[in-house]
């Protein structure tokens, strides 16, 4: 039974207040042990004092028992709800939880009883700046500057408060008080250099750009600026503000001068001009052309000044340009000529133009009359090919690419960026085994290179080789590591969790590839948490431009790709788990050992050691008492999969993104996906609306809106819900009422013949609709007519559909892909694929006696395509 509430508890006699204080030192010190001992020598004499027992509980939370802590901290709340201590530590141990919103509130309690406690008031400003609440962290900032005047910190943080708040006039005025106050400064003083910049930016920020320009040259000539740099660039935009067009262009030159590589500078000097590089008037890139002429006859060496007029120049010109360009970069070879090329492929004239360039400039270099410069070096044949595979490749011609890169690769055998490129096409081809397999040869080349190791690692595991993946990636790990895979989870490499939990889920092993994407979710959660001290030290340390760019940051944070990309392939996981009862007990169960199969003696003596080296290190890890080891309780992922509502995991999943309005497509159809298993008709008509506004004719919003309208066509026709006429206005403008789904599916194949994903959306939604299996079977079978351009994934998309479905046509479709698709693996049987890995398996030094004495034939790399 609860403890009554008290309002307020009587003081404590004069030794047991005098060992309160003891309490409160031994605390701060974390001396945890020393305090449990004082706080219950109190509670001997005085059992019911709710500030000691709250302080005990918060000394045994710190001790990692959580629960029994966070027991006494609230029956020390009841004993003593006018104690700002009491409120206080309840605040602590819900900022432990990172419980953030519940610890403003516990402060604010108690600021009730204690509104001058500088320590809450302090907590209670960083709070409110982690969960943005700009506008009562004004007031917090300013509760503290009163109390405490003379501390510059407590001035800067006001100020910031008011950036913050996007409240800059207010931040001009306090900043030019506290100014006005200061004494003299030594120059090159970091702190202060960083305090007259955020002062500078807030002068800016209010116009004041004459005011501005003239403090900048004022504190650059005292040397009270130490970021020259910062300073540099701050002085042409406020001279452009102002008008000042001649001395704004002299100090642009000035910058580019110091950096002519650097492309910010050229569009800020562009921009002060009035010239924009994608403007496509004639006049504006005439303007163009000839400034950036002058920039590269004044810096022969930079690269910048002649790419940038081939962005926007066309015809006979960009022809002119671009293959001077191009000539240049294949003489000197540089390997990043084609990804510095590569955006130009947006437009078709000029890929074709830099094509004809290339194939021309090989054919001369082949043909025995042509006529070479004297500056050609031998190698320059080799990296034109290099281009022309790159450049095939990424045009989808990878049959062509194939070839000229195994022609380059006879010419030079020993060049790993061939091999890597021989890798990325036969990626895209669909044949991973071979990807891996040419890596493997790249990585020989050139043993301790880690990027060639790394993607050599990243290829294994698209092979779905998670164990030779891990073996490169062990050459660079801690060696007392209990595996590379826990190191780099420790290291928080996204790299390796992101393609680690695909690769796992393209083999079905679901329990570790939740486990891999979950982790991601906990590294940005733990992204977020961390900047809760760097509100507080980055006023302490002065450095307040960064830190609004910090904010910023983090409050974009989870929109990075690599978050988007994790949270969506777990929430694919969730939806298998809900559409396929059982299927977590399956993945769960232990996996018993084929009878009859034994292990040679060389695999014994492996494991064995193995198991004895690990051994050692937990061993040494239990005898280093400072370590502080974490013990993982879900080694094999089995609780992350064992949930009871996988439902509601992927709902709290997409949680982040569905109270926003955002343009990310991907999440909009999963959110659907989840929202209407949930029956949730309203929120999946939201998201469907929103993917069909981005993309109003993807193939992903065509089969969802089929679904949708099967799925609604089940409500009460005649019921007048809220819901219900919601959902019946929303679905009017998304659908046409008056035609039936099989006309809709029908007329969208006809608009998207050739469209591949929309022929294999329209097969989906017909099998939901209901049709026969034969015209499922005719739909999908589209798909190899050759006006249709397959990918290998579409196709890869179309044969699990009629697995589903049980056709009697896969065999038939699988070989119809592989003939269209010659260079593709995906379409193997698992006995014929599992082969080719064996082939293409790097030899195990360990095993390479067994190897001979058996006879089994050792297979090139390069020789593991399939023939066409």
């Amino acid at each position: 039974m609860p403890p009554k509430a008290v309002t307020k508890s009587a003081p404590l006699p004069p030794k047991e207040a005098a060992l309160f204080k003891t309490l409160l030192s031994q605390y701060e010190a974390r001396q945890l042990k020393k305090a449990i001992k004082t706080a219950d020598q109190i509670l001997k004499k005085v059992g019911n004092h709710g500030e000691t027992i709250s302080m005990k509980g918060l000394v045994l939370t710190y001790q990692g028992k959580r629960e029994e802590g966070m027991e006494l901290v609230k029956k020390g709340v009841l004993l003593d709800l006018q104690s700002h201590i009491c409120w206080h530590v309840h605040g602590l141990v819900h900022k432990q939880d990172k419980n953030y919103e519940e610890a403003l509130k516990c402060y604010a309690q108690a600021l009730k009883y204690d509104p001058g406690n500088m320590n809450i008031l302090r907590d209670t400003a960083t709070l409110q700046s982690q969960l943005r609440r700009f506008d009562h962290l004004e007031q917090t900032r300013l509760t503290i500057l009163k109390l405490r005047p003379s501390l510059k910190q407590n001035w800067v943080a006001l100020s910031v408060a008011y950036g913050l708040n996007n409240d800059w006039v207010a931040a001009q005025k306090l900043l030019e008080e506290f100014l006005s106050m200061v004494k003299e400064v030594p120059p090159f003083d970091p702190e202060f250099s960083e305090l007259l910049l955020f002062y500078l930016t807030v002068l800016e920020r209010n116009g004041n750009y004459e005011k501005a320009l003239k403090q900048l040259e004022e504190y650059t000539e005292a040397n009270k600026v130490v970021d020259r740099m910062h300073a540099a660039t701050f002085q042409p935009r406020l001279l452009q503000k102002l008008g000042r067009t001649e001395e704004a262009n002299e100090k642009y030159k000035t910058l580019i001068a110091r950096n002519p590589d650097c492309y910010d500078f050229y569009r800020a000097y562009f921009g002060h001009n009035g010239l924009s590089l994608d403007d496509s008037s004639p006049e504006s890139i005439n303007t163009l052309t000839s400034e950036l002429e002058l920039f590269a006859n004044q810096f022969p060496h930079a690269l910048v000044p002649r790419r940038l007029p081939l962005t926007i120049t066309s015809g006979e010109l960009f022809q002119t340009l671009v293959k001077q360009y191009i000539l240049r970069g294949l003489k000197k070879n540089i390997p990043s000529l084609f990804a510095d090329l590569k955006p130009l492929y947006g437009d078709d004239t000029k890929r074709s133009v830099i094509q004809s360039i290339v194939e021309q400039y090989r054919d001369e270099l082949e043909a025995e009359s042509g006529t070479k410069d004297e500056d050609d070096s031998p190698t320059t044949y080799v990296w034109t090919l290099y281009f022309l595979g790159l450049h095939y490749s990424a045009q989808g011609e990878y049959q062509r690419a194939h070839d000229i890169l195994n022609k380059a690769i006879e010419h030079t055998p020993t060049l790993p960026e061939l091999y890597t490129a021989k890798a990325r096409n036969l990626k895209r081809a669909g044949d991973h085994v071979g990807a891996a397999a040419a890596l493997d040869v790249a990585a020989e080349l050139d043993g301790q290179d880690r990027f060639l190791n790394t993607k050599c690692a990243t290829y294994h595991l698209r092979m779905g080789d998670v164990e030779g993946a891990q073996k490169f990636l062990g050459m660079f790990t801690k060696k007392d590591a209990l595996s590379p895979a826990k190191d780099l989870e420790d290291m928080q490499s996204f790299k390796f969790l992101l393609e680690d939990g695909e690769a796992r889920m393209r083999e079905n092993m679901l329990p570790m590839a939740l486990k891999r994407f979950r982790t991601i979710d906990k590294i940005f959660l733990d992204f977020n948490d961390e900047q809760f001290d760097f509100h507080g030290f980055c006023i302490r340390r002065f450095t307040l431009n960064i830190y609004f760019d910090v904010v910023k940051w983090a409050n974009d944070l989870r929109w990075h790709s690599i978050y988007i990309r994790a949270i969506l392939n777990a929430t694919k996981i969730y939806l298998r788990l809900f559409d396929t009862p059982g299927l977590a007990a399956e993945q769960t169960a232990p996996v018993p050992e084929p009878e009859g199969e034994k292990k040679s003696k060389k695999q014994m003596k492996r494991d064995k050691v193995k198991a004895a080296e690990e051994a050692r290190k937990a061993a040494e890890k239990e005898k280093d008492e400072d370590a502080v080891v974490v013990k993982d309780d879900d080694p094999d992922g089995h609780k992350a999969i064992s949930v009871e509502d996988p439902l509601e995991q992927a709902a709290k999943l997409l949680q982040t993104f569905t109270s926003e309005d955002h343009q990310v497509f991907d999440i909009w159809i999963a959110t659907y996906d989840v929202a209407i298993r949930r029956k949730k008709y309203l929120q999946s008509l939201r998201a469907l609306a929103k993917a069909k506004h981005l993309r109003p004719s993807s193939p992903e919003v065509h089969q969802r809106l089929i679904d949708f309208q099967l799925q609604v066509s089940s409500l009460d026709k005649e019921s007048e819900s809220m819901e219900s006429i919601l959902v019946k206005e929303g679905l009017s403008r998304l659908a046409p009422g008056e035609q039936s789904l099989v006309v809709q599916n029908s007329q969208y194949l006809q608009n998207n013949s050739t469209n591949a994903p929309a022929i294999v959306s329209v097969a989906r939604a017909s099998h939901k609709i209901g049709v026969s299996i034969s015209e499922v079977e005719d739909v999908a079978f589209s798909l190899l007519r050759d006006d249709v351009d397959l990918k290998y994934q579409v196709g890869v998309d179309a044969l699990q559909l009629l697995e589903e479905i049980n056709s009697t046509r896969v065999t038939e479709f699988r070989d119809g892909c592989q003939k269209r698709l010659p260079l593709s693996t995906a379409f193997l049987s698992k006995d014929e694929l599992a082969k080719l890995k064996q082939k293409a398996a790097p030899q195990d030094p360990d095993a390479s006696e067994e190897t001979a004495a058996n006879g089994d034939l050792v297979i090139e790399p390069t020789d593991t395509t399939p023939n066409p």
